[in-house]
């Protein structure tokens, strides 16, 4: 079953939206109102008044929704490119253009190599994701995968990963990266890993640079052999005949 994921922009523009209608609107419109109203009424009654009509639709109340709708949700926008551009300017230099530019053909984002944070358990399945995206990356064209960053580019760090290996730290964890490589890829791929180890914002990312290879690469994974490519910012497997078509148009 497939996990529906809102990314944190969208969630800053519909925040900024029901801000704008449930807040702003009334806030704005009932004081236009008791200033400029000719009546008497003290202004909790102006503000009563003006929830009562908010559920009548007509042309101009469902105007001033869609309008302040609108409004409040720019505002959110634009308030999450400000807080996005602040936390960009404290980003590594190494991996700042990278996360600005976002998942792509030769780039890729993991929360993590080994650890499924839904379940809160190591996953061999969350570990192949990983190796698929490093496989397409040596069957299609050099790329980069960022290991502690989540699909909307926020930082998870690698303490979770750490904390899942008999020996902790980078070592342990690029020998490990090394390691699976060598048994589902094959020992001659780990030439064409290239692991660094960034901080930002107090979180560690690790940063794999992938080159492209002349001969297909296989990945292994349950007893069964499979072939991936990079199609468009996601990770493609192909058929038999699918691979054996790419591997001819390739060489």
């Amino acid at each position: 079953m497939q996990i529906v994921k809102i990314s944190k922009q969208w969630l800053w523009i519909i925040s900024g939206s029901l801000f704008g209608l449930l807040v702003f609107a009334p806030l704005l419109l009932t004081l236009f109102e008791y200033h400029f109203g000719k009546h008497q009424l003290p202004f909790m009654q102006v503000v009563i008044n003006f929830y009562r009509e908010a559920v009548k639709i007509d042309f101009v109340s469902g105007s001033l929704f869609v309008l302040f709708l609108f409004i409040g949700g720019t505002l959110g926008y634009l308030l999450f490119r400000l807080k996005s551009s602040k936390n960009k300017n404290n980003l590594d230099p190494a991996i700042a253009d990278l996360l600005i530019k976002g998942e792509c053909d030769t780039i890729e984002f993991k929360s993590s190599f080994r650890w499924d944070y839904r379940l809160q358990k190591i996953s061999k399945e969350i570990e192949f994701a990983s190796l698929k995206t490093i496989a397409a990356f040596m069957n299609s064209a050099d790329g980069t995968l960022l290991i502690g960053v989540a699909d909307d580019a926020s930082l998870t760090g690698l303490d979770k990963d750490y904390k899942s290996l008999k020996k902790c730290g980078r070592d342990g964890f690029e020998q490990y990266i090394m390691q699976s490589v060598s048994l589902c890829l094959g020992i001659e791929n780990c030439k064409n890993l290239q692991v660094s180890f960034v901080v930002s914002n107090d979180k560690e990312v690790c940063m794999i640079k992938v080159k492209s290879t002349k001969k297909p690469v296989f990945l292994k994974h349950q007893q069964n052999t499979h072939f991936f490519v990079r199609a468009g910012n996601g990770t493609r497997e192909l058929n038999i005949q699918e691979a054996l078509k790419y591997i001819k148009a390739s060489t």
